[in-house]
Order: C-alpha cells, then sequence, then structure tokens
C-alpha cells in the first residue's frame, strides 16, 4: 500500500502545481476580457474555483484511469531502486560544480575581454 500512497500524494501534488499557474492565468484573461475578478463569496475568486475545479477533476480522472495508475505505479518502483547519494557525496560534487562553473567563467570573461580589445584594435576604435 506504500506505493499507492506515493502515488496519489504525487498526483495531488501535481494537481496543485497546476491549478496555481491555472488560476493566474484565468485570472489573466478575465482582466484582458475587462471582467475584473469577479468574486463569489467574499475573497473567493471565480478563477481560483475554476482552476482548482479543473485541477481536482483532471487528478481524480488520473487516479481512476488504469493505465496511467500503473505508469506512476512503475515509476515508483523505478524510483524506489535508485542509489541516491549521500549527504557528502552532494556537498563534494556541489563543490566541483561551483569551482567548474567559476573556472569557465574566468575563461569566457578573459577570451571577451581579449575579442574585445582585438576588435577594438582592428576598428581602430580608442579604449576609454
Amino acid at each position: 500500500m506504500s506505493r499507492e500512497r506515493y502515488v496519489i500524494i504525487g498526483i495531488i501534488g501535481i494537481a496543485i502545481a497546476v491549478a496555481l499557474p491555472l488560476a493566474h492565468g484565468f485570472e489573466w484573461m478575465m482582466v484582458q476580457m475587462a471582467i475584473f475578478n469577479p468574486s463569489l463569496l467574499g475573497d473567493v475568486r471565480a478563477t481560483d474555483v475554476a482552476a482548482y475545479g479543473i485541477a481536482t477533476v483532471a487528478a481524480v480522472f488520473t487516479l481512476n484511469y488504469a493505465t496511467t495508475r500503473q505508469l506512476a505505479t512503475e515509476v515508483v518502483d523505478e524510483l524506489s531502486k535508485v542509489t541516491w547519494p549521500t549527504r557528502e557525496e552532494t556537498g563534494n560534487n556541489t563543490v566541483v560544480v561551483i569551482i567548474t562553473v567559476l573556472i569557465c567563467s574566468a575563461y569566457l570573461g578573459l577570451f571577451d575581454a581579449v575579442w574585445l580589445w582585438v576588435t577594438d584594435w582592428i576598428l581602430g576604435v580608442p579604449s576609454s
């Protein structure tokens, strides 16, 4: 049953992640159509109700659709087989990435400065 729990939590999380930008998109469309935020009950906006309603219907449909649910369960199974790095390995790899980015940035900055100097020299632009 634990696999099913992860599938349900994941689908609910995706539904919420879809509902937030959808609500903002609906609100933007309402403003563009000059329908300024029609409220249902106080601070509750129709755009929010519509977006969360669509996300809820999509989540329920996804949970009830056997093929999608099976695929999500297989994804959870595969993720349980992954060997995740330790905290120390993640820290070491982060340091390597930061150093690599700094070296590449310095190289590209130097290359840009040299290239600027060469093109200014060729075009006869006085240095500032």
